[in-house]
Order: C-alpha cells, then sequence, then structure tokens
C-alpha cells in the first residue's frame, strides 16, 4: 500500500483476516480476499501471524462437521471482533505505511469458537471432512474434500500450470519423500478444476500438488502450489 492510496481502502485492510486464516469465509469472499493478499503486504504479514495459532488448532482434538448454524455463528462472531480489531487498529496507525499489529482480542476469540465446535460437535456418519489447503504464489483457494474413505481436492480462481505441464497430486507420510498418485488435473478459464485424490490417506500427513511435464512425474520437478496438512 502507498501512501496516496485511500482511507477507505485502508479500512478494508484486516477485516477478514482471522476469518480467512480458519478457512471460515464463504467461497467467493475467499477468493476475494485471496486476491486482495496478492496487493497488500500488511494483510499477507498478518495472515502469517493468524496462521501460526491456527495451524495448531488441528492438534487439540478431532476434527468433526459442525452443525450449519453453529458454523454460521462462529463465522458472524469471527467478523465482529477481525472489524472491531481493524477499527482499533487504524486509530492507531499515523503513517500510510505501517508494520502489522496482531489483534489479540480477535485470535484470542477466534481460537476459542473454534476449539469449542472441534470439542462439542458430536460425529455425524458419513459427514465430510474439509481441509483449507494453502495455495503457494498464486491467488485462489483449494479444499480437501474427505468422505467414507475417499478424498476429492477441488480448486477455484487457480492460475493454469505452465504450458506442456498438468498439475500432479502428491500423498506424504512422515519423514518419506513425496509420493506420487494417478491425479492429475488442470483448471477451467476461471481457474476452477477438482480431482479424485486415489488410494486411503491413512498415515497421510500432508497432500501437496506440484505442476508437472504432461504425463506426470514419478518425483516432484516443481515446488508445490498447494498444500493441505492433514495433522
Amino acid at each position: 500500500m502507498t501512501p496516496g492510496q485511500s482511507t477507505d481502502q485502508t479500512a478494508a485492510c484486516g477485516g477478514d483476516v482471522a476469518a480467512y486464516a480458519l478457512g471460515a469465509l464463504e467461497s467467493g469472499e475467499a477468493r476475494s480476499f485471496g486476491r486482495h493478499l496478492d496487493t497488500c503486504v500488511v494483510c499477507r504479514d498478518e495472515l502469517a501471524c493468524f496462521q501460526e495459532v491456527v495451524d495448531v488448532l488441528p492438534l487439540s482434538a478431532n476434527r468433526r462437521r459442525a452443525p450449519d448454524s453453529l458454523r454460521r455463528s462462529v463465522r458472524a462472531s469471527v467478523r465482529r471482533e477481525a472489524r472491531h480489531a481493524a477499527r482499533t487498529s487504524r486509530r492507531r496507525r499515523a503513517e500510510a505505511l505501517r508494520r502489522p499489529a496482531l489483534a489479540l482480542g480477535s485470535i484470542v476469540v477466534a481460537v476459542c469458537l473454534a476449539i469449542g465446535v472441534v470439542a462439542l460437535t458430536k460425529p455425524h456418519p458419513g459427514a465430510t471432512k474439509i481441509y483449507h489447503a494453502q495455495v503457494i504464489g498464486s491467488s485462489g483457494t483449494a479444499q480437501l474434500r474427505v468422505a467414507d474413505g475417499a478424498a476429492r481436492l477441488v480448486v477455484r480462481d487457480l492460475r493454469p500450470p505452465p504450458r506442456g505441464h498438468i498439475y500432479e497430486v502428491w500423498l506424504v507420510s512422515g519423514r518419506q519423500p513425496p509420493r506420487p498418485t494417478t491425479a492429475l488435473f488442470g483448471v477451467n478459464s476461471r481457474g476452477d478444476g477438482d480431482v479424485d485424490v486415489p488410494g486411503g490417506l491413512r498415515g497421510v500427513q500432508r497432500v501437496l500438488v506440484t505442476p508437472e511435464p504432461t504425463g506426470g512425474s514419478n518425483t516432484p520437478t516443481h515446488a508445490p502450489v498447494i498444500s493441505a496438512r492433514l495433522t
């Protein structure tokens, strides 16, 4: 952000960072905020701070699908706290270029609400677990949806692979090198695509996606553009 940008744009910064880090935004909102992150170093730095806390949430308990009503309540609470934190932060900023300040009140409320969802929600037979993946070096969103032992990767607004390449899905277990899968996919003109992830995910800690030459590779030849943590 430059000193010449309007206060209206400054006001938009930070409002959805906590919700984005928790995967609490709707898909359209997540795509829009992902594009905003491409041009806003302040929000990217704040997201990195939030992500350090969010990454430890799965270690606290087994993930369970929450009822829709509770999920809506969590999203509403996170947005209210994020907006309040953003307004407070703006009042304290005297310069257009500033260092991000972690909104402690917002993250505490978000973490407490998220832990409450994990701890109190009972499992639903056949429920879908959704893992929000990190998109690296590009705009877009990615989710790994697991139901009844079957996994499906869904991407939205993702940059296409380079010419002559295709996206390949890899599985990572422990300290072992990434294992290739037969899951190869591209995206349409809107950057949307999806693919079934073959094989079981027992013992798998991460699911990665890299651009590879058409036909796939036995070992990764590029850095991951998508990373989904399952633990």
